[in-house]
Formats: structure tokens, C-alpha cells, sequence
């Protein structure tokens, strides 16, 4: 098959003037694959050459990767896939202790800090409104209120008469001073006022046992020469205590003389609520 005579013509005007494909294409009428054809062997002008819209961005790349960019943030910040960020920086390490890797983790600290406080302030305000709700539902507390309530708390964290061991009178120990303004006015029903009742504190020996007597007395409004020589528990090493600070102040234990008929009180309240279920 004979050679067509446009190739030559189309050689010669690649190299000079130096035509582009689409006008070479546009002025011989042909497709790009017999274009192509023809000017195989032939280097396009230089003025075709182009640069490569991406040999820019990967030069960046590079640039940022050496200051400790990832690879996500890569692809964030030059608009490309994170494969395509991958491959023009996998050969670079990233290193941990550059300078952008301690802005992303102050950064990352802070929106956390920031997300933190956001969440315990909006639960901070839902637990204000369910107490408050609470409060506003129960009403006035009656007589009725803290019998059954003091019985309650006292059948919870007190102390009980078991089979081999009669109970002659109530002991009543707890770390919350909300249940024993409750459980004394459980006695103040009964007619036992503070004055009739003993009170020790049981506490941990690395604690201040004296300026935890002086916060209970303050708490519950008992004088504190009712206050008998605190109970000090020994430290165990072995155990990772959590109660430490100046938020402990031990627990404290209320002890009623001559309280058995009271503790049979108790058992009968207790009764009362089973059968009632």
C-alpha cells in the first residue's frame, strides 16, 4: 500500500511552524491515530510542553510531608484522592515529633476539651432539671415520708439482727451525710434526739480523722463533744484506694442506745412495704 503523500507535509509542519495535533488533525481532516502515526519519531514544539497541573501540587506534597503532614490532611489540603497522595509521599516518613504533628494534637486536645465541657454542661443542666423535677413531684415530705425512708436507708446500710446474733440496738454507718439527716430524723420521730445518740468516725489513717469529725458535726448540726475517738483504718499498699483528697472525710457511724424495740420498728416497716408488693 502506497504511503500517503500527506505524511511528509504533516512532519514538516509539526517541526515547523510547529503545529499543534488539533490543528494538524483540523487542517489534513484525519483522526489522531493516523496523526499519530505519521508523526512518529518526531518530538512535539516546545511550546506544547505543558506543564503537569499535578507535578506542582506533588512538588507541595513533598514540601509538606517533610514538615509532617499525613496523608490525610494531604489530600485535604491539595484536593486529591488520599491514594494519590500516598504514592507521591510514601517514600517520606512521617515524622512524629515534627512541629505540625504537636499542632494537631494541642488542636485535637482543645476541640476534645472543648466537646468535653459542651457535654458536661448540657448534662450538668439535665440533672439540675430531673432533681428539681423530682422535687417539685414528691411535694411536702410527711411524717409517713421519713418513717418509711428512714427504715429504708437504715435496712440498707445499717446494722441487722441475724439468726446466731440478736441486735439490741441500731448502728448506722454511711459516707453520705444526706442519709443520716435522714435516719436522725427517722429517731427525732421516735423521740431519740441527737443528744441521746453516739457518734464515731471511721476513717483512714492518712486523712485528717480530726478535721473530719469537725466537717460532720457541721454537717448533721451535732455538737461536737457527742463525737466518740475516731476509728482509724490501717493502710494496705495492695490496695488502690479512690477515696483520697479533700472531698473524704471517712464515714460516720450513729450509734442508738437502747434501740431494740426501735429495730423491731424497722423489721415491722419492712414487712409492711413486702406485703404490700
Amino acid at each position: 500500500m502506497d504511503e500517503d503523500p500527506r505524511r511528509d507535509e504533516a512532519r514538516r509542519l509539526r517541526v515547523d511552524p510547529g503545529l499543534s495535533l488539533t490543528e494538524l488533525m483540523k487542517h489534513f481532516g484525519v483522526g489522531s491515530a493516523t496523526l499519530t502515526d505519521w508523526l512518529r519519531g518526531i518530538a512535539p514544539p516546545e511550546w506544547t510542553r505543558r506543564p503537569n497541573a499535578k507535578d506542582e501540587l506533588r512538588a507541595q506534597a513533598v514540601v509538606l510531608r517533610e514538615q509532617g503532614w499525613s496523608v490525610n490532611d494531604l489530600a485535604g489540603k491539595l484536593g486529591v484522592a488520599k491514594s494519590t497522595a500516598w504514592s507521591w509521599v510514601k517514600h517520606i516518613p512521617l515524622d512524629p515529633d515534627s512541629d505540625r504533628a504537636r499542632q494537631k494534637q494541642e488542636h485535637s486536645a482543645l476541640m476534645n476539651a472543648e466537646r468535653w465541657e459542651a457535654h458536661n454542661a448540657e448534662r450538668t443542666r439535665r440533672e439540675r432539671d430531673e432533681r428539681a423535677k423530682a422535687v417539685r413531684e414528691l411535694g411536702e415530705i410527711t411524717e409517713r415520708d421519713v418513717l418509711v425512708g428512714g427504715a429504708l436507708v437504715y435496712m440498707c446500710e445499717g446494722a441487722k439482727a441475724k439468726p446466731w446474733r440478736r441486735l439490741d440496738r441500731l448502728k448506722f454507718i454511711n459516707s453520705d451525710p444526706r442519709l443520716h439527716r435522714l435516719f436522725l430524723a427517722f429517731l427525732a420521730l421516735h423521740g431519740r434526739g441527737p443528744e441521746t445518740l453516739r457518734y464515731r468516725v471511721h476513717i483512714h489513717e492518712t486523712a485528717d480523722a480530726e478535721a473530719a469529725g469537725d466537717w460532720w458535726s457541721e454537717r448533721l448540726e451535732v455538737p461536737r463533744e457527742l463525737f466518740e475517738r475516731p476509728t482509724i483504718k490501717r493502710h494496705n499498699p495492695a490496695t488502690r484506694r479512690m477515696n483520697t483528697g479533700a472531698d473524704y472525710h471517712g464515714c460516720l457511724i450513729i450509734a442508738v442506745p437502747r434501740s431494740r424495740e426501735l429495730y423491731w420498728r424497722i423489721e415491722g416497716v419492712m414487712e409492711a412495704l413486702d406485703a404490700s408488693g
